[in-house]
């Protein structure tokens, strides 16, 4: 008796181990997830900084009698009854194909962007998704055109600065991030444009436009450079003939100066002793027929000079 009793006492432990481990499951930190009950969603568990969001959420889209569990951790479910499907409550990436777009001034650019979002209503999430692999899809078709627009709207050069695109993007995307959370659960929290380059049968005319422009650039510099030179030569050229110009006025004036002080010291010396510059005189003209022959009449007043009378 002792023994069927034990039997039985062991077989009603392995059934209530079975029973507990078929009913318990864990959330973890990094989840959400929903629990079905005949495949209905009766509850969600999220993340406790969602719960007003959910609460909203679940009301728009008539979810009302879903509960919302804020705790992660142990949970229990009935088993065969209830079914539990987890969601990853990190950031997720999305990753857009490659597209071509046309700037505001008609400029062709082929763009590949990206998306940070996260699932913060999983019953949503669930009901109009079903499966992570299946929202880049969604992304293609609400997010990626957003991009697109914003894209167009700017120029070839402020597409660059991603300062600029962001901001487009950002004026958009509170109101995208709204209607996303309606109509599929989630929240996108970062875009951006991770490829910028330009489409290949575009590369033989933009060569060709670039060329242009350093041809074009080349020759405005040489054009200045050309009429700087220019400038600086006939600066110079005519610093050069002011220079000469005063340097002959100065010298013109000194040699008058110079002339009027000999003729003056000339005026005076003859004043002073008039025998003596004769004197002079005649040693000149000594000096100067010097080893000469000449011949004078004898009534030439040379000759009277020269004798001194």
């Amino acid at each position: 008796m002792m023994k069927k009793k034990h039997i039985v006492m062991l077989v009603v432990l392995f059934l209530a181990i079975i029973g507990i481990s078929s009913s318990a499951y864990i959330i973890y930190e990094d989840e959400v997830a929903v629990v079905k009950q005949l495949g209905k969603i009766k509850t969600v568990i999220i993340n406790s900084s969602d719960k007003t969001d959910v609460a909203e959420n679940l009301k728009l889209n008539k979810n009302d009698s879903v509960t919302i569990e804020a705790s992660k951790g142990l949970h229990f479910k009935i088993p065969l009854f209830q079914e539990v499907i987890k969601y990853d409550a990190k950031y997720l990436t999305y990753k857009s194909r490659q597209e071509k777009i046309n700037t505001k001034d008609n400029r062709s650019l082929d763009i590949q962007m990206y998306a940070q979002y996260r699932i913060i209503d999983p019953a949503k999430f669930n009901q109009a998704v079903i499966a992570v692999s299946r929202a880049n899809p969604i992304m293609d078709k609400r997010l990626y055109p957003v991009v697109i627009q914003s894209a167009n709207q700017l120029v070839f050069n402020d597409f660059f600065q991603n300062e600029v695109l962001e901001q487009h993007i950002d004026e958009k995307l509170q109101g995208l991030n709204t209607q996303l959370l309606k109509d599929f659960g989630i929240y996108v929290t970062d875009v951006g444009v991770n490829r910028k380059t330009f489409p290949q049968d575009n590369v033989p005319s933009i060569e060709a436009k670039m060329s242009k422009q350093i041809e074009k650039e080349s020759e405005k510099y040489i054009a200045e450079g050309d009429s700087a030179y220019q400038k600086a030569k006939a600066s110079t050229d005519r610093q050069r003939k002011e220079i000469i110009a005063t340097a002959v006025e100065v010298a013109a004036l000194t040699k008058a100066e110079a002339d009027a002080e000999a003729i003056k010291i000339y005026q005076e010396s003859l004043k002073k002793d008039l025998s003596f510059y004769k004197f002079i005189q005649r040693m000149n003209i000594y000096t100067d027929m010097r080893d000469t022959t000449i011949f004078l009449d004898k009534d030439n007043d040379l000759l009277e000079y020269i004798n001194g009378y």
